[in-house]
């Protein structure tokens, strides 16, 4: 255990006043592996660590120094410095937080102490230090208040006054990059934002690119001051963006246009129309069929434009779609578009014009998977099974849904490509000696899951590509899935299947998807698509849990009210949202393929993509109009077809040979209208 040292004796009388440094860094003793860890002693430090943030939040300091004592070793001691960090004088401590700052500085505690340490250097004036101290990228606040602390240090000697101004004008030029942002400013840049504009640096053209930012996805209340900044002949144009943002439909209004400005008329008149493509595509055809002749776009503009009305027409299946995808050179396509191209020609059967494309697509494409897949379908159509069979064939070998679909098409068994990943008991105990492990293990054993989760990410950014393929399987070992999946997706390993696939609250996966008579591999597979099994993942759109229920989905197979904190339990979870898979599928005619849609999408969205006329499966997934939900079903199949061959040994693709004769069409009217 070593002090820190605190070398003014001003500092030391000061720190002794405030009731300051009652804690000191601590040398971290790792255990060699997880199985060493003396689990009752463990135990114990945990209820002493946690009777100590007790005594340090309430300033009993008596208690906590007895405490901390007792916790000699304890990887979470740095979190406890933390709290008290806090509470004591700053100044008076300074070299105590600066150590802090060095010790930690590759973990998540190292911004959690910089934060309220700069605050302090913002409320005390002090640029010095908070020069010494910034830490990119930090706040808004911290980037506008460096830039103020850099000019007031400029030296105001041994330099000629043109020195001085351009000394002045390259600190005065970083304020470019604060200004560019669609949304208000924090206070703390109203001073730098006048020396600048005073400076003459405040130009049209960077108010300009700031009305575009603000209107095109940014705060569009701001347009009106951003306005009045512009000269008074360009006011109008912030004033236009304004109301097309409001309301896509004003674009038609083009009386409003002066003519003075006619490339920023294009600007707005762009953006304006590839909004209103998707609110009322007849409106937008309509208005850029007679275009007043000052507007001339740009070819970015005009390549913009085409894609937009692409992808809006082909989601809406309007019958312009398949003349504005033709518009579009294969170079031309964005990823959206050439899924609608190839869609648009899936749902038509045109197998020869996927032939033909074929060759003009870019490498990277025309080798993928999916173009793979159906330029073989479109020569087997065209009755040239065996032309298509060798492309089968090689397709078959890839882990994929594409590659599954081949497989079952030629009735040969799955390739898993499995390349195991194993921990040596040598590499283990390397991996304890990082501090950061230390720390996720305990936060975890403390149920303090964010925090843990924040030390890994760290972490796994700071170790090298072979040490995060260790760092997935430790986790794997621990039974923290979400973050093994995560770290192997971050070192781009996609062949540790066990690891990628494991088999996570089995027991209750196994327990409710038996109650829901349902596939336990399609309830794990939907498990592992929505939250890679983490317990308390939540979506932005208010779902939660390991499978991602909405409330009122939950409150709809429980029919009782149920809270965020109810549904992060992992059996009632997984109970809840097996129900729901059987309850779709029973709406769908026992079609779990459809359901796996309907979970996702809703089961409204799936009776309205239903076709009249009955279409392949294949087909069908292809066309759904919504990626989220075509990636999502294409995804929940292989996953489920993996966890098959993982647990039954089975290596057939005997989940995608059900896929392959499947016809989607129209369910019985009683089936689309019974109930919610």
């Amino acid at each position: 255990m070593w002090k820190a040292q605190i070398t003014s004796k001003n500092s030391i009388k000061a720190g002794v006043l405030a009731g300051a440094l009652l804690i000191a860094p601590i040398a971290l003793a790792a255990p060699p592996s997880a199985s060493v860890v003396d689990e009752s002693v463990r135990e114990q430090q945990r209820e002493l660590f946690k009777q100590a943030e007790v005594a340090v939040k309430r300033r009993r300091i008596k208690e906590y120094q007895q405490l901390v004592q007792q916790l000699e070793g304890y990887p979470l001691l740095p979190y406890l410095e933390l709290d008290r960090i806090g509470q004591i004088g700053y100044i008076a401590n300074e070299d105590y937080v600066l150590s802090f700052f060095d010790r930690y500085q590759q973990s998540p505690l190292d911004w959690q102490a910089r934060q309220p340490w700069l605050d302090y250097l913002m409320r005390q004036g002090d640029y010095q230090r908070f020069v010494r101290d910034f830490k990119a990228p930090g706040s808004q606040t911290h980037q506008c208040f460096l830039i103020e602390a850099q000019l007031a240090l400029l030296p105001t000697e041994q330099h000629t006054a043109d020195q001085a101004d351009v000394n002045r004008l390259q600190v005065l030029r970083q304020v470019d990059t604060v200004w560019r942002n669609g949304s208000s400013l924090p206070k703390a840049c109203d001073t730098i934002l006048a020396a600048w504009a005073e400076a003459g640096l405040r130009t049209p053209e960077l108010i300009w690119e700031r009305v575009v930012l603000a209107a095109e996805g940014g705060q569009h209340t701001l347009l009106p001051y951003l306005g009045r900044l512009l000269p008074e002949p360009m006011q109008y144009l912030a004033e236009h963006y304004r109301r097309v943002r409001v309301n896509p439909s004003y674009v038609t209004r083009f009386s409003a246009l002066t003519q003075a400005y006619p490339e920023h008329e294009a600007k707005i008149l762009s953006y304006g129309l590839r909004r209103l493509i998707w609110r009322d595509p007849d409106l937008a055809l309509a208005t850029l069929a007679k275009l007043p002749s000052h507007i001339v776009w740009t070819a970015e503009q005009q390549l913009s434009l085409n894609q937009t009305f692409a992808t809006a027409l082909s989601v809406k299946n309007h019958p312009q779609a398949e003349t504005w995808l033709a518009r579009l050179a294969p170079n031309e396509h964005n990823d959206t578009t050439l899924q609608w191209q190839l869609a648009d020609w899936v749902r038509r059967g045109a197998w020869q014009q996927i032939i033909e494309f074929m060759p003009r697509l870019p490498d990277t494409e025309r080798e993928s998977d999916q173009w793979q897949y159906w330029f073989a379908r479109s020569l087997e159509s065209l009755g040239q099974p065996g032309v298509a069979a060798p492309l089968w064939r090689e397709l078959a070998q890839s882990r994929s849904y594409y590659g599954f679909l081949a497989a079952a098409k030629l009735d040969v068994p799955l390739n898993l490509q499995r390349q195991p990943l194993q921990l040596s008991e040598q590499q283990r105990q390397a991996l304890w000696q990082l501090d950061g492990v230390q720390r996720a293990y305990e936060l975890r054993a403390l149920d303090r899951h964010l925090d843990a989760r924040r030390e890994w990410f760290y972490m796994v950014n700071m170790v090298t590509p072979a040490q995060q393929l260790q760092l997935a399987a430790l986790a794997s070992e621990w039974g923290w899935h979400d973050q093994a999946i995560y770290t192997l997706g971050q070192a781009g390993e996609f062949d540790a299947v066990a690891q990628r696939f494991p088999e996570a609250y089995l027991e209750q996966h196994q327990k409710f998807a038996d109650a829901a008579q349902i596939d336990v591999n399609w309830a794990l597979a939907v498990s592992r698509r929505e939250s890679a099994f983490r317990h308390d993942a939540r979506s932005h759109a208010g779902a939660y849990g390991l499978m991602q229920l909405l409330p009122s989905t939950a409150r709809l197979m429980e029919d009782k009210p149920l809270n965020h904190r109810d549904l992060f339990h992992v059996e009632t979870n997984i109970r809840l949202g097996t129900r729901y898979l059987s309850h779709l599928q029973q709406r769908l005619e026992g079609n779990w393929l459809l359901a796996t849609a309907a979970y996702n999408a809703g089961i409204y969205r799936v009776y309205d993509w239903i076709p009249t006329q009955p279409l392949a499966a294949d087909r069908w997934i292809e066309t759904i109009p919504y990626a989220e939900t075509r990636n999502y079903v294409k995804n929940v199949l292989a996953y489920q077809q993996i966890y098959r061959a993982l647990r039954q040994g089975e290596q057939q693709p005997e989940l995608f040979q059900q896929v392959v004769p499947m016809r989607i069409g129209k369910l019985p009217a009683t089936s689309a209208n019974s109930g919610d």
